[in-house]
């Protein structure tokens, strides 16, 4: 198993479930509504998916070993951007969670325009996100790490994937949801 092609993988599913966030958003406009069960599904999706599932991989397995062994330029990668970065899409995912809470309360223009600036936010963050990991983080630790290093990561990754084999489970029905809401 190559672990850089699984976290690849799962980027494919989060793009695809960015891109529902604007087709969504384009219809919730259109609509003049938002449908908030959608979003709060959304969000939990993206807090258990998106975060604690595949970010969690990158951050405690091969992140750690970029940082512990690729010098300055690892660890600048790693601390000043893809971790930094990360908590930006959690910060913004919270924005989400409080705007569609707002929303419910009160079906305000102001709201609805709050909603949908944090939709389509963490939409834009996730996609250059994505885009720098795939094309430059993930090729520079499997470029740079040793032989020894990137087992450890294939070990560690496999190991994750068996003791979460249910959740992943359970992630991927909650998104097939998603797509048929």
């Amino acid at each position: 198993m190559d672990s850089i092609l699984v976290l690849e993988k799962e980027h494919e599913n989060i793009s695809k479930i960015i891109d529902l966030m604007k087709e969504k958003s384009i219809e919730f406009i259109n609509n003049k509504d938002i449908n908030v069960e959608f979003v709060e599904l959304l969000i939990y999706i993206l807090k258990e998916y998106a975060d604690k599932f595949h970010h969690r991989k990158e951050e405690e397995i091969l992140f750690k070993k970029m940082q512990e062994d690729l010098g300055r330029i690892g660890e600048v990668m790693v601390l000043n951007g893809m971790l930094v970065e990360h908590e930006i899409a959690r910060g913004i995912i919270f924005d989400l969670g409080q705007s569609i809470k707002e929303y419910e309360k009160e079906r305000s223009d102001e709201n609805f325009v709050e909603v949908i600036g944090n939709l389509m936010g963490y939409r834009r963050h996730l996609q250059k996100h994505i885009e720098k990991e795939n094309t430059v983080v993930y090729p520079y630790g499997k470029n740079n790490l040793s032989d020894e290093r990137l087992k450890e990561v294939e070990d560690e990754t496999i190991k994750f994937l068996e003791e979460n084999k249910e959740v992943h489970n359970n992630l991927m029905e909650k998104i097939d949801k998603l797509f048929n809401m």
